[in-house]
């Protein structure tokens, strides 16, 4: 492949990270920084093969993934669900509203302190938090979502001949499917971010837990392996979820502003 054809090609999307690689190995190997501010890449990535190798990291990130399912799940089934129901009623919209749009805006780090009081500092605390974190946009996108399916369809629809149910299998869920996956998929990155939080706040386990407790310790090649594994494991997770989305939305042509280059 020549060099303009690579360019071209997907490839290019590892461009940026291996440039900042290779500065940032450029950087700390001529001791400009300190090490023990900001270690060798080379150094880091020997100690996260070490890590991996011992077990260490593989339980860690077991424990983290673990809890990120279990309350992304919850707030997928919960939210998607309550969203439909929401969109369905006005009344039990003007039920559910007020309480939504109380607690949306509370942060999540904000219930850490009530939530230990009530639940402990278990796994279900951080399981309840992490739903927290999720659900909110999860079921504000399940909501604006199915609103907003273009008005043409629905009489369309019903100048066929549809029912209540046949409107909603093959009109209001359908064309409301790409909202609903956005959401979900936004999801999954605030599922990491709040689990990280509460585990470096509280916990004996886990990635967050890794990373502060080699933090207390001054040990900055261990917290910089536990970091690259969170942004790979976000970054994994978002591609995976993409890859949902182009196969359940086979049918949905997104629009490009920059063409096909």
């Amino acid at each position: 492949m020549n060099p303009i054809a690579f360019v071209k090609s997907k490839y290019r999307k590892l461009i940026s990270p291996l440039l900042i690689l290779i500065i940032w190995e450029a950087i700390t190997r001529q001791g400009f920084v300190p090490a023990w501010f900001l270690p060798v890449p080379s150094v880091v990535f020997q100690t996260l093969f070490e890590m991996i190798a011992s077990g260490e990291l593989i339980y860690h990130g077991y424990v983290s993934l673990g809890r990120a399912f279990v309350g992304y799940s919850l707030a997928a089934v919960i939210g998607v669900s309550l969203g439909i129901v929401i969109a369905w009623s006005r009344l039990v919209e003007d039920f559910f509203d007020p309480l939504i749009e109380l607690l949306r805006p509370l942060s999540t780090f904000a219930l850490i302190p009530i939530f230990f009081l009530w639940f402990g500092i278990g796994n279900t605390s951080k399981i309840l938090l992490i739903f927290k974190s999720c659900f909110f946009p999860i079921i504000i996108n399940t909501i604006a979502g199915i609103k907003g399916v273009d008005q043409k369809l629905i009489m369309a629809a019903r100048s066929l001949g549809a029912s209540g149910l046949q409107l909603w299998i093959k009109v209001l869920l359908p064309s409301a499917l790409p909202m609903i996956i956005t959401g979900m998929r936004i999801s999954t990155a605030i599922a990491m971010m709040s689990l990280v939080g509460v585990e470096m706040l509280s916990s004996d386990s886990g990635l967050g837990f890794l990373v502060i407790d080699s933090q207390r310790t001054f040990d900055t090649e261990r917290v910089f392996a536990g970091i690259i594994v969170l942004s790979l494991l976000g970054f994994s997770l978002d591609r995976l979820a993409r890859k949902v989305q182009r196969k359940i939305l086979s049918w949905h042509v997104e629009t490009s502003l920059a063409g096909n280059n």
